[in-house]
């Protein structure tokens, strides 16, 4: 079937093409959902108002998201997971779970297939990862994978750390500070061994 695309379609087309395409696909597919028509000469006579309408689109869309790529860049994302004594997942971590925790984070819906992770993780460790938001929107995030509890016992080592005695050296050192210095009004002759004796012996 002979379509004209009313809508970009990642994959397919972008708004103002005429194309052919499976007749399933279009009927199923892109007729329903508004993003294409038949090729009619009604239709075709759109082509340059359905492209002029695409263009401010796209430039609304780039702006949208570029916000969200810019606060999402260099972002470390932790994703916490059951680790077995080989050191390696139980399950991995996929573009499903990375699209999740992003859209927590950025209040958008970032979807799985925005995430151009190649392979599933299934080891711990630091994964540079590539997102396409839209089109060249693109950022780099660090996808951080840790065994399961990591994050809580790295909380709980910090506050023992808070909480744990002074050293040696500084606990001298807070000691010194309490030793009170000897009373200014002592006088040291005032005691001095034979206080009060001549060295001469009174005469009866």
């Amino acid at each position: 079937m002979k379509v004209i695309f009313l809508e970009d379609v990642a994959g397919a087309a972008d708004a103002g093409e005429v194309k052919d395409v499976k007749n399933g696909f279009a009927r199923n597919y892109l007729l329903p959902r508004g993003l294409a028509a038949p090729a009619t000469p009604g239709q075709l006579q759109r082509i340059r108002a359905i492209e002029a309408a695409a263009k401010q689109k796209r430039l609304q869309y780039s702006e949208e998201w570029g916000e969200v790529a810019a606060l999402i860049r260099g972002m470390e994302v932790p994703v916490e997971v059951r680790v077995g004594p080989n050191g390696r997942l139980f399950g991995s971590v996929t573009g499903r779970h990375i699209a999740d925790r992003l859209s927590a984070a950025t209040g958008r819906t970032i979807d799985h297939r925005q995430v151009l992770l190649g392979a599933a993780i299934h080891e711990p460790g630091d994964y540079p990862v590539n997102i396409r938001l839209y089109r060249e929107v693109t950022a780099e995030i660090t996808v951080s994978v840790v065994p399961e509890g990591y994050e809580a016992a790295q909380a709980a080592d910090a506050e023992s750390e808070d909480d744990a005695p002074a050293s040696e050296e500084s606990a001298y050192e807070e000691y010194e500070e309490e030793v009170q210095s000897p009373d200014d009004d002592y006088d040291e002759d005032e005691d001095e061994p034979g206080d009060g004796i001549t060295g001469e012996e009174e005469e009866p």
